[in-house]
């Protein structure tokens, strides 16, 4: 209904009943378009490399469901990981998560599996001390085939979760994305072209061409699916070694500086433990010294009192004494004999028998006491968070209790690092350091807090525990000690660096994908992506994914941030130098900085192999050359490798006919055949852009006429690409002189001593330069030579001789000579004149 409204919409002046009809035919014309549309599908060639980022998908996918403890679907996300994507650059920690995922979910057996296949294939992974010792246990039980215990532990409540092909094909389809945006532009393009084809004849080649394209697609993509993995497994095979032999060292070199540092802080903390001990030692020797020296002063100050209190009780008694004899049966007597009694003395004799029969005065003695003070203490520490982030600050409260029986302050003692910054400070002032409590009477509570940086290095999920000791000041040998367990929580950054080629020619484009993931438990803020680049590569698409160029051989972006378990994807595209060489092993490498954290991690690629290209280029310096006939010439060649592999390169010629030829090796570059160069076939081999020099020697036809045009060339053929070759294409033109001798005379008869004269033109018609021209007049006897214009150079019995050093291309040359009959010379006589022309060429041919 919908779309035959739109078409009434179109064409209103339809008339009702033709509605139907005109619906049918649109139907039919968008079904046979659709069947066009799939045949475009189907001969569109696939690309050679999927560029996706779904194993990334899949992975942080089952991250985040460990996090929301989702522990079945964390444990089916890292298994379709690992069954879909075995070589994944996130193996390792696939396996980590799916080994904690079964730990948590109750499986003991396969989370031992797993862990153990963790630790054996990732040894010197820092990973290992977040792993829970319960797990760890099992590992190590499993891998040494002991039996496992199995403990009836409760699995998490279930929780509804996709299947994995569910999985897979969600994140899949997120991946898939981009590519199917630019996909659908393409299929749009060509729709609207073929839908104006003609739709009887499309339909029929449509079924056709369907069919044998399906056919060339099927055999193309499976020998490419071929050719594509075993290069895949190659790579695969080197970038594992490489990883492991870096893992290997990374893990030696670990373990050393954990030693070291292991060491240095026992040292220290023994250090630090035999001065306080020397200390607490020294302070109660001294405390000890002090009591000693005031028992000793008190023990002097009593004796001294005990003496002075003797010598005034004997002067009493001496003087209660003296009263009662002086002054015997008088109140003061009686007195004086009470007071003496007071003091146990019985004075005089005779009141002892009289008072022996009244009641026995009281005898009593005095002992004082003091109690002394003792130390105690009470400390409770408050809560703490679960984890603390590395980098931020922590606080940890308690209270501190004088329990003792007097007023009393206690000292403050830790076993962390340097690196925490730990210390104790008041509640209320937390940036305040103290190393002692002020003075606490009895029962009074002191709120402190700990204070402390988990450091930087930290890695997320590492565990942590140092001592803290709270002492009274007033007797150091009464303390508590307590641990204090801290785990790190910070983020974790991975990057995953893919190319759409395995190998490519210089020239050709080549896309990266960067996959960076955070699955560390913290947010990471301040991330900087650096990606190095080789100098073969020219980055040609960088700017929309928000890089900026840093000298020439990196891309930067800074800036960013990742909250847990989330992932970003980056394109970038460069263009493959023509001057690459051939079998370099290129990739590209990301430096993922977090500088909130101070910590740096790099990723590679796989390699990218560039392919031999074979090229060649040649030239002379002489394309066009005029000879003589006959003439052996040098023509200097210079070849040039253009490809970017070591290659050789086969000659092959063309000469004229008649002609003979030869190649020499320029060994001193001057372009002229030595007695000691070569005589060779072939160039090379020459390395990219070496040049070579060599000779081409030819030997001309003599009888080659004046002003003919010859042609020559030269082939430079690679060895391995003879249709990939460079040619130098030459002209001879052959020049020699042709003197040609006409003669001006008048005939008929002469008297004897009757004079006559004749003319003779030398020129020379052709286009190259005469030498030694001679010219020869025979006079017979009956004649005799007057004269000569220009003088003859030799005249030998009626042989006159003229010579000219040079005769050039057009020239000519004239001679008059007189002469007259002798007399006496019979009538009817007969005679002859006769001239002989020679001469010779530039190269000493002679005519």
């Amino acid at each position: 209904m919908i779309l035959s409204d739109t078409f009434n919409a179109l064409y209103p002046t339809a008339r009702k009943g033709s509605h139907v009809h005109f619906y049918n035919i649109f139907r039919a014309s968008l079904s046979k378009i659709l069947v066009v549309l799939l045949l475009v599908a189907l001969t569109v060639p696939a690309p050679s490399f999927a560029l996706d980022s779904e194993d990334s998908q899949i992975f942080i996918s089952g991250f985040n469901a460990y996090q929301k403890k989702e522990y079945r679907t964390a444990i089916d996300s890292m298994s379709v990981l690992l069954k879909k994507y075995p070589d994944t650059p996130l193996k390792d920690m696939a396996i980590f998560w799916l080994a904690r995922a079964h730990y948590k979910a109750g499986h003991q057996q396969d989370a031992a599996k797993y862990m153990a296949q963790f630790l054996r294939e990732y040894p010197g992974s820092p990973l290992k001390a977040t792993v829970e010792d319960g797990l760890l246990a099992l590992a190590d039980k499993y891998e040494k085939g002991e039996p496992l215990e199995l403990t009836a532990k409760p699995a998490e409540k279930p929780v509804a979760a996709p299947d994995a092909a569910a999985i897979a094909k969600v994140a899949a389809d997120k991946a898939a994305a981009d590519k199917a945006a630019a996909d659908k532009a393409a299929a749009d393009k060509a729709a609207a072209e073929k839908a104006a084809a003609d739709k009887a004849a499309a339909e029929k080649a449509a079924a056709e061409k369907a069919a044998a394209a399906k056919a060339a697609v099927a055999k193309i993509a499976a020998e490419r699916a071929a050719a594509e993995k075993v290069a895949a497994e190659k790579a695969a095979a080197e970038k594992a070694a490489a990883e492991k032999a870096a893992a290997e060292k990374a893990a030696a070199e670990k373990a050393a500086a954990e030693k070291a540092a292991a060491e240095k802080a026992a040292a220290e903390k023994a250090a630090a433990e035999k001065a306080a001990a020397e200390k607490a030692a020294a302070e109660k020797a001294a405390s000890q010294e002090v009591a000693r020296q005031k028992t000793k002063q008190a023990k002097k100050k009593e004796t001294r009192e005990q003496k002075t209190a003797n010598a005034m009780r004997a002067k009493a008694i001496a003087a209660y004494k003296d009263v009662i004899d002086r002054y015997p049966g008088t109140t003061a007597a009686a007195n004086a004999s009470a007071k003496l009694q007071q003091m146990g003395i019985d004075y005089p004799a005779a009141q002892k028998a009289a008072a022996s029969a009244a009641p026995q005065a009281e005898v009593s003695q005095v002992f004082n006491l003091e109690v002394a003070q003792y130390a105690d203490l009470d400390v409770t520490f408050g809560p703490a968070a679960e984890t603390q982030e590395a980098g931020k600050k922590f606080i940890i409260p308690l209270d501190i209790v004088n329990n003792g029986n007097g007023s009393d302050s206690f000292y403050l003692e830790s076993g962390f690092p340097s690196e925490y910054a730990f210390h104790f400070a008041a509640a209320t002032t937390p940036d305040t350091p103290i190393n002692t409590t002020p003075p606490l009477e009895v029962g009074e509570k002191f709120r402190a807090v700990a204070v402390g940086i988990m450091p930087r290095g930290t890695i997320d999920g590492q565990k942590s525990s140092f001592p803290v000791k709270i002492g009274s000041a007033f007797a150091r040998e009464v303390s508590q000690s307590r641990e204090i367990s801290l785990v790190a929580s910070a983020p974790l950054l991975r990057a995953v660096v893919k190319s759409d080629k395995t190998k490519l020619l210089p020239g050709e484009k080549i896309s990266y994908r960067i996959s960076l993931l955070n699955i560390g438990t913290a947010a990471a803020r301040g991330v900087t992506m650096r990606l190095n680049y080789p100098p073969q590569y020219e980055p040609v698409s960088f700017l929309p994914a928000g890089f900026r160029q840093e000298a020439k051989a990196a891309l930067v972006l800074d800036g960013m941030q990742l909250k847990s378990g989330e992932s970003q994807d980056f394109n970038v595209t460069f263009q493959l130098k023509e001057e690459a060489l051939a079998d370099q092993e290129l990739f590209v490498r990301a430096d993922i900085v977090n500088n909130d954290l101070d910590k740096k991690e790099s990723f590679v690629s796989a390699t990218s192999v560039v392919q031999k290209v074979s090229s060649v280029a040649a030239r002379s310096t002489a394309g066009k050359l005029v000879v003589i006939p006959g003439q052996t010439v040098a023509i200097p060649l210079i070849v040039t490798n253009t490809g970017n592999a070591r290659d050789l390169y086969l000659i092959k010629s063309t000469v004229p006919a008649n002609a003979g030829y030869t190649f020499f090796d320029d060994v001193n570059r001057d372009g002229k055949r030595q007695a000691d160069e070569p005589i060779i076939n072939h160039v090379g081999p020459l390395s990219p852009k070496e040049e070579a020099y060599i000779v081409l020697e030819i030997s001309t036809s003599a009888t080659a006429a004046d002003g003919a045009v010859a042609a020559a060339s030269v082939q430079f053929q690679p060895e391995n690409a003879t249709d990939r070759f460079a040619s130098v294409n030459l002209q001879l033109t052959y020049s020699r002189p042709i003197l040609e001798l006409t003669m001006a005379a008048k005939g008929g008869r002469l008297k004897p001593g009757e004079v006559s004269s004749l003319e003779l033109s030398c020129i020379n018609r052709g286009t190259n330069l005469a030498k030694q021209v001679t010219l020869q007049s025979f006079l017979p006897a009956q004649l005799e030579l007057v004269a000569a214009d220009p003088g003859f150079a030799r005249a030998d019995n009626g042989v006159y001789t003229w010579r000219f050093d040079e005769l050039g291309a057009g020239e000519k040359r004239n001679i008059k000579v007189t002469y007259r009959v002798k007399p006496g010379i019979a009538v009817g006589t007969s005679m002859q004149l006769k001239n002989l022309l020679n001469y010779q060429d530039p190269i000493g041919n002679r005519y």
